[in-house]
């Protein structure tokens, strides 16, 4: 079988005139992104680079991020995505442990330049705008003259597509190796539970940088020859917009941005009659906003993935949106090519209701930590990747996630889940959100903090927060203290940074 490259030469020789790509300021044909590949990657083998070596890309959402993916894609280059919300130091430890050796930077980005190259060893910087500035090339002086025909023999599947760096919110973020075949492999995933076809518009709200805007749906789109809409970055209005204008059938988002949806002006009256799927990843949604979007007859579902796991590995399918999303967390079932299984801390297999850690095993389970064999053993057991992830299957066989295995803390001797506690917080209608960590205690071993961002206007007592919580949850889960905060510190996703939240409010109140 043959890497992400072939998909694009294919629907090109197949069907030319399709349209595949539509971004702020220009719409690409199926021919025209796969001739505009090409001239990619017979600009990157023009520099020297060669199969297995590395390109990093540092940018918004942007229509050369994907030429360039399936212009490396063509020749074997690896890219790898760097997330533009990080410091230069972050970035520089990234592109020097991948070993980057060319660099295409967006124009937002453009001021980190001078600073990236005294701290990594880059051979070239090329920056995605018209004009070069200071220690980089004009992307269009750096592709120019270059040929469209196709660079050479096809690359096959189980060659290296992507090192995507993990959040490293315990430590060094290390690279998840992710091959062509692990993009396939997630893009049928998709492609079965939501009957993804070439009629498919999506609208791509998720940074590029992440492999969920890869993955979540613009690879399994474009796999089918379905269309892409995809904004420089996320506006909700300018996202209503477009849904209405390009009649946007596929919708991807993390529960911020659903969130932001919803409290735009033009939710309730732009029409959005076209989407046949609003779906959840990255966080447990809000049952409040699943019920905001139902309210208004739209379609939303959900799953659960990794970056490790490409992303997808639980879907819910169209059908059991609405029975499978009743509990907080709810992710679904096992991906069509995902086996899974919740293992308790005794080894065994958990009953249903019974909270265990998420172990999943499939080709769309990545190939490795880039240059970290023993973390990468240490991921796996007997062939299964251990997620770290706390779940717990239903009678129905609907899992739900309940939170991080490092995120639950000991009160007592007794497993206190801060998932479960935020479910009971959030219902009280003076709480916008709120983050449960565990923090030291003589008596208990450790106690929970409840972290809360009010809702505007609204003023709450922390003892009167606290006793909502008697009576829905035993006394020893109830926090023994409240933190109020004007808001939670989050990554480009949009999910809580739980070690952050610890750090500035993990010690005496």
């Amino acid at each position: 079988m043959y890497g992400i490259g072939f998909w694009l030469s294919r629907h090109a020789l197949l069907h030319p005139e399709r349209e595949a790509l539509i971004t702020p300021d220009e719409r690409f044909t199926y021919g025209l992104l796969n001739r505009e590949s090409n001239r990619a990657a017979h600009a990157l083998r023009a520099m020297g680079l060669r199969e297995g070596d590395r390109i990093g890309i540092l940018a918004m959402n942007d229509p050369r991020f994907l030429i360039l993916l399936f212009g490396a894609a063509k020749i074997g280059l690896v890219v790898v995505p760097l997330n533009y919300r990080l410091s230069v130091p972050e970035l520089a430890f990234q592109i020097r442990d991948a070993g980057v050796q060319v660099l295409f930077v967006g124009p937002e980005q453009a001021g980190m330049i001078e600073a990236l190259r005294g701290q990594a060893s880059l051979e070239a910087v090329v920056i995605l705008a018209e004009e070069p500035v200071a220690g980089a090339m004009a992307y269009p002086a750096w592709v120019a003259g270059q040929p469209e025909d196709e660079p050479g023999d096809r690359i096959l599947w189980d060659r290296p597509l992507l090192i995507v760096y993990t959040s490293g919110t315990t430590g060094r973020p290390k690279g998840a190796v992710l091959t062509h075949a692990n993009q396939f492999w997630n893009a049928m995933n998709d492609i079965i539970a939501l009957r993804i076809t070439a009629e498919d518009i999506t609208l791509t709200l998720l940074p590029l940088v992440h492999v969920g805007g890869i993955g979540l749906f613009t690879l399994p789109t474009l796999l089918m020859g379905g269309r892409v809409v995809m904004p420089r970055r996320f506006d909700p209005d300018e996202a209503l917009r477009l849904i209405e204008q390009e009649r946007v059938t596929l919708v991807m988002g993390v529960p911020t941005i659903f969130q932001m949806l919803l409290a735009s002006p033009l939710f309730n009256q732009a029409d959005l009659s076209s989407v046949r799927v609003f779906y959840n990843g990255g966080d447990r949604c809000p049952l409040e906003v699943v019920e905001a979007f139902r309210r208004r007859g739209l379609p939303f579902g959900g799953g659960y993935g990794l970056t490790e796991t490409s992303p997808t590995a639980f879907m819910l399918e169209p059908g059991e949106f609405e029975e499978g999303s009743q509990r907080l967390g709810f992710i679904g079932k096992p991906a069509f090519f995902t086996e899974a299984r919740i293992v308790t801390p005794e080894g065994r297999e958990a009953k249903p209701e019974e909270v265990g850690e998420l172990w999943l095993r499939g080709p769309n389970v990545f190939a490795g930590y880039w240059n970290l064999p023993e973390a990468t053993a240490e991921a796996f057991c007997e062939g299964w990747f251990r997620t770290g992830d706390l779940a717990y299957r239903d009678a129905q066989g609907f899992t739900n996630i309940v939170g991080r295995l490092k995120e639950m803390f000991k009160s007592g001797g007794l497993n206190v889940y801060p998932a479960e506690v935020e479910a009971v917080l959030a219902q009280h209608p003076a709480v916008q959100e709120v983050c449960v960590i565990g923090v030291p205690d003589p008596k208990w071993g450790e106690v929970g903090r409840a972290v809360v961002v009010l809702r505007p206007g609204c003023e709450i007592r922390p003892e009167e927060l606290l006793a909502w919580c008697e009576g829905r949850l035993a006394r020893y889960k109830i926090p023994k203290s409240v933190v109020f905060v004007e808001a939670l510190p989050r990554n480009a996703l949009g999910k809580i940074i739980r070690a952050e939240v610890k750090a500035r409010y993990g010690g005496q109140p």
